[in-house]
């Protein structure tokens, strides 16, 4: 019987979810916020806030914010806010993150730089500069999906104490960020970013550098690609040559 319900459940948001003007819209979101209280078992609240997610407007953000302290159900929480359109879900992701607990910071960040709004970018700019690497990554991974260019200089972690894959995701973050920079008309300073990725030993963060630096198309940016016609390493070789091609038919 429960497991038939949760799949009525189920059924009845997809329905209304195919149709934003469904008549029975709101009522069914009210009905899953109810579902939502601490009247239910976890089971059933975690489905509820799961579905709502995909039908809610904002004014269920008030409902769904406040169980974001709740460890059980946060996680869920957090994906609901992510998922409802609107200012007011990013401003409660913004006001949960000063109280939320060190190992759940991530979480929010990473919501924040999904949703790509630039309300976020000065906390996650401060964020990048905390002495928890968790934090600190996250931080920066949100803030280049951001891709807006803060009033104070950004702050992407040092290298200096970062595990190896932590120095991968800040440098990816960095040319994330670049491209960013690039597309919004500020190529000086996405160059400086382009030009340290060049001397990175991983090939990727190369070929990614060179790629960006290709779709610049300025006589700088052929200056920059040259020496890697040679790179001993095959996939950057012909990545530079491909771009240089490129720049050569713009």
């Amino acid at each position: 019987m429960a497991k038939a319900a949760m799949a009525a459940l189920t059924t009845m948001t997809h329905s209304v979810g195919k149709d934003p003007k469904s008549a029975n819209r709101a009522a069914v979101t009210q009905g899953l916020l109810d579902l939502s209280s601490s009247a239910y078992a976890l089971a059933v609240r975690m489905q509820a806030l799961r579905l709502v997610s995909g039908i809610a407007n904002e004014d269920a953000v008030p409902t769904v914010a406040k169980e974001i302290r709740n460890l059980e159900l946060r996680e869920e929480v957090v994906y609901c806010l992510d998922r409802i359109p609107g200012n007011a879900s990013i401003r409660a992701l913004i006001d949960a993150y000063k109280d939320a607990a060190d190992d759940f910071k991530p979480r929010i960040l990473a919501a924040l730089g999904h949703r790509g709004d630039v309300a976020a970018a000065s906390l996650c700019n401060e964020a990048m500069r905390s002495p928890n690497k968790e934090i600190a990554i996250a931080a920066a991974k949100g803030f280049a999906r951001i891709g807006s260019k803060p009033a104070t200089a950004p702050a992407f972690p040092a290298e200096a104490g970062l595990s190896e894959w932590q120095k991968i995701e800040r440098m990816d973050s960095l040319l994330r960020y670049a491209d960013a920079l690039a597309k919004a008309g500020n190529t000086a300073e996405a160059l400086t970013i382009y030009k340290a990725a060049l001397d990175q030993s991983h090939e990727q963060f190369q070929c990614a550098a060179i790629i960006g630096i290709g779709a610049l198309a300025t006589p700088e940016a052929a200056v920059l690609i040259l020496p890697k016609l040679k790179s001993p390493s095959r996939n950057v070789r012909i990545t530079a040559q491909n771009v240089w091609k490129g720049i050569a038919s713009a």
